[in-house]
């Protein structure tokens, strides 16, 4: 018996490249971008269930423990997306102003 489903499947728009997971990786050297320790996964930044894209400036490496906290609350995910915004955004602005 099959259930029909309530939300469509988000596809590949959402899951990050292998591409784009090494470049993360590479860029954020391997490194959770909060705590410093080595990585565990790559989060969303605007989470995968809000439509957030796998793309380069939407992910960051992030060790269990702070990908936890990113979920937990709105705490968590504001510091992501302040990170985004200053860390990485800004940086991009710089190349381009350079």
């Amino acid at each position: 018996l099959r259930k029909n489903r309530v939300k469509p499947r988000r596809g590949l728009k959402t899951k990050f490249s292998i591409k784009v997971r090494n470049q993360l990786i590479e860029r954020d050297n391997g490194l959770c971008v909060r705590c410093g320790v080595p990585y565990h996964n790559i989060h969303h930044i605007t989470f995968a269930s809000s439509g957030g894209e796998g793309v380069k400036e939407n992910g960051v490496c992030v060790c269990l423990k702070c990908h936890s906290w990113a979920h937990s609350g709105k705490e968590g995910r504001r510091w992501f997306e302040l990170y985004r915004e200053e860390r990485l955004i800004g940086n991009l602005l710089d190349q381009v102003r350079g």
